[in-house]
């Protein structure tokens, strides 16, 4: 079975689940997931492994500590130390593409502000004068700021795994890193000195290529669900035959 086999057999299992047992094994699953550098096809084994042996124990009345013990995020971590690091094309092809959608995202929200804000409230210019070189600068200084946002949220999404902590409190966490993280960011964006080539585009014109970028991403992404559909039907004519 390939890795989403594995997550969707995963999720059925799960179902049998008594609400305690559920809770730890949830935490579990997200604990391990998120570490990406893992090998999902070997994390995925394993979570299903786990979800057996825990199954096995709830028909015998046993609860989770006493299959994985009193500090399963412990137990969690020596899991991971024996599962290998592995970055795939397929993982390299999500990073891409991920990136492509920030992109898009950033291009449709300007170009739709700059655009209403003057077409429609006559506030601002109908063409926005464009540095090369800051353009390139800023560009990478927000994808930085969004993978590193992204790579903040899962540490603290570990760090609260098998934790009972007030929904309240944990917005504040969010809240407090994301402010931090976008500050530390877009102080040195706000000082960034205009550089390089200039040029005058339409404001509306980032709208036109957010959505362009956006459809090319959409496309890509339905492209390879297609074909994974494809290989999963492939494979289950073959095993029929």
């Amino acid at each position: 079975m390939n890795s989403q086999e594995l997550i969707k057999l995963n999720n059925k299992k799960r179902e049998k689940l008594n609400e305690e047992n559920l809770k730890y094994y949830e935490d579990m699953l997200v604990y391990l997931r998120l570490s990406f550098l893992k090998s999902e096809q070997e994390t995925e084994e394993l979570l299903n492994e786990l979800l057996d042996h825990l199954l096995e124990a709830q028909e015998e009345g046993k609860d989770f500590t006493e299959v994985f013990g009193d500090d399963p995020k412990q137990y969690a971590n020596e899991l991971l130390g024996e599962i290998p690091k592995s970055m795939t094309k397929e993982r390299f092809n999500l990073f891409l593409l991920g990136s492509f959608s920030f992109f898009a995202s950033v291009l449709i929200f300007n170009g739709l502000i700059d655009t209403v804000m003057y077409y429609i409230f006559g506030k601002g210019s109908a063409m926005d004068e464009v540095y090369l070189g800051t353009a390139i600068v800023q560009s990478s200084i927000s994808l930085l700021i969004a993978f590193f946002f992204l790579f903040i949220v899962m540490e603290y999404l570990k760090w609260s795994m098998f934790k009972n902590i007030n929904k309240y409190l944990e917005f504040f966490y969010l809240w407090l890193i994301s402010a931090l993280s976008i500050g530390v960011f877009v102080l040195p964006i706000y000082f960034l000195p205009d550089f390089g080539t200039s040029f005058e585009v339409p404001v509306y014109s980032y709208l036109i290529a957010g959505i362009l970028l956006g459809l090319i991403v959409y496309g890509i992404f339905k492209l390879k669900g297609n074909s994974k559909k494809a290989s999963r039907d492939q494979g289950s004519n073959f095993n029929r035959e």
